[in-house]
This record gives structure tokens, C-alpha cells and sequence, in this order.
């Protein structure tokens, strides 16, 4: 969670991106919308080319939905595979993963776990594009 007043986004009936998108300065950056006892909700921002490697999460199924950009996940011995907007990504329980934002514009997506997921590390960074695309009503780019 940020140390902001992103608190108040917790566990609303309703979030929107924007809210998220204006409490977050610096990327990378990740907070949970959703927690309760049997579900974590999380929004996952990333810039082109950040990326999280050889994850596995032991003991649940993990999801995500991308909302915007182009993210790569490789998973266990199935090759790359690249997601675009609208996109759904399931990893099995167990599964080695890693997760990579691609392309030129920034990534958005959602992940949907147990509220015991393990943490995942924090994004290390190999810039692709310095000058990327804008997500509508994002602060980073003003007339966003």
C-alpha cells in the first residue's frame, strides 16, 4: 500500500483508475483494492521494460486482467506469451513465472489472488521506451 491516502481506496464498492492513478508519483507501483479473506485485488502499474522474474506462487492459482500497455509473462516451460488490454492470464499453483512490460506505452493490469499470496518483489527496471505512450488520466502525462 502506499504511504498516502490511498487507504481510502481499500475495499470500496467501486474504484476507479483515475483515484489510483493520482495518489502514485513514482513507478513502479502496486496497490491492493480489494482484501478480505478470501480474495486480494491489485492494481500493477508498470513503465516499458520493467519486469518481475522467476516467481512461483506454491499454493494458489494467481490471474491477472491487463487493462492497458502489452505485458509478457513467461510461464514455466510454455514460452512467452504476450497480453494486450483486455486480456485474461492464468498461472497454475506451482508454476515458475516471470511478468514484463512490453512494447512502448506503460502497463495497467489486475491481479486476482489469495489474501495469503506471497509478496512479489518489486520491479526491477530495463527501460524500452523513454518517451511512452499516455493512459487517459494518468498525471505522469499532462492532457493525459
Amino acid at each position: 500500500m502506499a504511504d498516502n491516502d490511498s487507504n481510502s481506496l481499500l475495499n470500496q464498492r467501486r474504484t476507479k483508475l483515475s483515484d489510483l492513478l493520482a495518489v502514485h508519483e513514482e513507478t513502479p507501483w502496486s496497490e491492493d483494492v480489494i482484501v478480505n479473506d478470501r480474495n486480494r485485488v491489485r492494481v500493477v502499474y508498470n513503465l516499458p521494460g520493467e519486469s518481475v522474474f522467476d516467481l512461483t506462487n506454491p499454493d494458489n492459482d494467481e490471474f491477472w486482467i491487463v487493462l492497458f500497455g502489452q505485458v509478457t509473462w513467461r510461464i514455466g516451460d510454455e514460452g512467452t506469451m504476450n497480453a494486450r488490454p483486455g486480456d485474461i492470464v492464468f498461472v497454475p499453483a506451482g508454476t515458475k513465472y516471470s511478468i514484463r512490460t512490453t512494447g512502448r506505452d506503460p502497463s495497467v493490469r489486475v491481479s486476482i489472488n489469495a489474501p495469503d499470496a506471497p509478496e512479489p518483489p518489486v520491479a526491477a527496471t530495463v527501460p524500452i521506451n523513454p518517451d511512452p505512450e499516455r493512459i487517459p488520466g494518468d498525471p505522469r502525462y499532462p492532457g493525459a
